[in-house]
């Protein structure tokens, strides 16, 4: 007995630790109509809930937070709907006389009614955008009036986002600067300027992190956050390489070696004269190209002539044995992906053996060069 008692006991303490939301109100002038309760998450929205208002337009439902976070929830009726930031043990009243999204009021849930204002702003924001785009239509193309009805609206739109931007900055630690972030006037594909907007998420996502540190709409801000940051800085890195090839002339390429180490076309430094090279084990003519390579090599070598060679092959094994075999004294590099390495379409190589000079200012010097042809250029460039 003592045990059920126990038992029964903590689920009474579990009970009253997951309080339920409770939430009710009246849309006036909407009697006997379906309210739908859509739980809106960063992943989907779904309706969890309906219920038909009675002859006064009174509503009521009792909402379960699962993992007892503050959840997004929208009460749609008709084509309308009211946006709601619920948490756990609230009592919340929704009302409206007429239209709901417009006139609707909210009380007992603080993060509620900071999206009524923002939405409040919007809508308010809208109206007086489409006013003013109608007098436009119906005034004379080209007119004066048309002129001056354009400066109008791009004074008010400009007015309408600063009031958005300042919702933010003065809300940053709430779930409705998260939910503002997200909201657009009619047209508009970013917050406020596509160049800026990033500093306005990560202020929200950086505040919102120490109030919310587990709430799902949060992390995913993070996330989305991260992700655009980690793209942002691959293009910052990839427009650097293509800004430091145009110096350069050439791309760099950088791959292992046969002990691992990570060797760079670049790294080989200003005032030498590089042949990039391209090979292959399976080049019927491999061991005899190489032999007249470290010939060149050895003649240069001393007054600053290096080779950088790139191997197409695909087996490890294979490769390090022909360079050991061979005693290649350059950098010898491979990363076993054939055709598809990196370094090989970077340098458009439809066939082995080719090669690149490149010259002490790294500028491309020749393409495809050997033979006596080769060392002649080698000759005047090393002068």
């Amino acid at each position: 007995m003592k045990k059920l008692i126990v038992l029964g006991l903590a689920a009474v303490l579990v009970s009253c630790g997951q309080p339920k939301v409770k939430l009710s109100g009246r849309f006036a002038g909407n009697d006997k109509v379906s309210v739908y309760l859509e739980m809106v998450t960063p992943a989907a929205k779904r309706v969890v809930d309906t219920v038909v208002t009675d002859a006064m337009g009174n509503f009521k439902f009792d909402i379960s937070l699962a993992d007892q976070q503050p959840t997004q929830f929208n009460l749609k009726v008709k084509d309308e709907f009211v946006p709601l930031m619920l948490s756990p043990g609230e009592k919340v009243y929704v009302s409206s006389v007429g239209g709901i999204s417009k006139t609707y009021t909210v009380e007992g849930s603080p993060e509620s009614e900071l999206i009524r204002r923002l939405n409040s702003i919007l809508v308010q924001g809208t109206l007086s955008l489409d006013s003013i785009a109608n007098l436009y239509s119906a005034a004379e193309n080209g007119s004066e009036q048309q002129k001056e009805l354009t400066a109008r609206y791009a004074k008010e739109y400009a007015a309408i986002k600063r009031e958005q931007i300042r919702f933010i900055t003065e809300n940053a630690g709430s779930l409705a600067a998260v939910y503002a972030l997200y909201q657009r006037l009619p047209g508009d594909e970013t917050l406020f300027n596509g160049n800026t907007d990033f500093v306005y998420y990560r202020m929200v996502c950086d505040s919102t992190l120490v109030s919310h540190p587990t709430s799902p709409y949060v992390l995913a801000l993070k996330k989305s956050l991260d992700e655009a940051q980690a793209n942002a800085d691959m293009v910052r890195m990839l427009n650097q390489e293509l800004a430091s090839a145009e110096q350069r002339g050439y791309p760099d390429i950088t791959l292992p070696d046969m002990y691992g180490k990570m060797q760079s076309l670049s790294q080989l430094g200003e005032g030498k004269v590089v042949l990039l090279d391209f090979w292959s084990l399976s080049s019927e003519r491999a061991t005899v190209y190489n032999a007249e390579l470290k010939d060149l090599y050895a003649k240069f070598a001393d007054k600053g002539f290096e080779i950088y060679q790139v191997s197409v092959d695909t087996s490890r094994p294979a490769w390090v044995t022909a360079v050991q075999n061979q005693k290649l004294p350059w950098i010898s590099v491979c990363d076993f992906k054939g055709g598809a390495s990196p370094a090989v379409r970077s340098y458009n190589v439809a066939s082995v053996p080719t090669n690149f000079l490149i010259d002490r200012n790294g500028n491309l010097a020749g393409k495809d060069l050997a033979g006596t042809q080769l060392e002649s250029k080698l000759g005047a460039l090393l002068k």
